[in-house]
């Protein structure tokens, strides 16, 4: 979810993260911006296609390869399948910035890949500094075709303090997919990706 893809330790190649369902979009802004967050990347158009073999043998094995395009940057990440956790996704994550999209869409279907689901979203981060440490608690406000999620990710502590700051409590926590939301979502019996109209976009176009 970071906005970037610094080096990281082997703690830190794990993302453990939680999505919050958004009820009054416009008031957790401010609290957000209130409790200290910076944000580092404002509200742009995401777009994500995430690759498999036919058959789905990475899906059957719970890992993802995903290419995603935001603010300007190209990325390729690979998630490992879910580790056991009561109240957070927990999961390894590689990935590394890519610099040509077109020759890295080719490279995957020269492999045999090809894209099986695709999803939008307006995503803002930010990040908030946690006081006394040399880390920070990263969020993300998404504001997607089947509703608008907040998303921390960070370390559990972390996660649990920022999330009652915000008036969430610990029952609110969600660690299924976006895939996994949509498949369960009234939009999913009109269409196959989680996409916006193309009318939306262009409304959205420097908003």
């Amino acid at each position: 979810m970071r906005p970037d893809s610094p080096k990281r330790s082997k703690r830190q190649h794990l993302e453990i993260e939680v999505k919050l369902k958004i009820r009054n979009l416009h008031r957790l802004r401010g609290d957000l911006l209130e409790m200290g967050c910076e944000e580092k990347v404002p509200r742009s158009l995401e777009r994500n296609w995430t690759w498999d073999f036919p058959g789905h043998p990475l899906r059957q094995k719970g890992e993802l390869l995903r290419v995603r395009q935001f603010a300007g940057h190209c990325l390729l990440t690979f998630k490992g399948a879910a580790q056991q956790s009561k109240h957070f996704k927990i999961r390894e994550e590689r990935q590394t910035e890519v610099q040509d999209p077109a020759i890295l869409r080719l490279i995957l279907e020269r492999l045999g890949l090809e894209v099986v689901f695709c999803y939008e979203k307006f995503r803002t981060s930010y990040s908030l500094k946690v006081r006394r440490q040399r880390y920070s608690v990263y969020l993300a406000v998404d504001e997607t075709p089947i509703g608008n999620y907040l998303e921390i990710e960070g370390r559990e502590a972390d996660i649990h303090r920022v999330a009652a700051q915000l008036g969430f409590e610990q029952d609110a926590f969600i660690k299924v997919s976006y895939l996994a939301l949509f498949a369960k979502s009234r939009l999913r019996r009109s269409q196959r990706d989680m996409i916006f109209p193309r009318a939306v976009k262009t409304r959205s176009r420097g908003v």
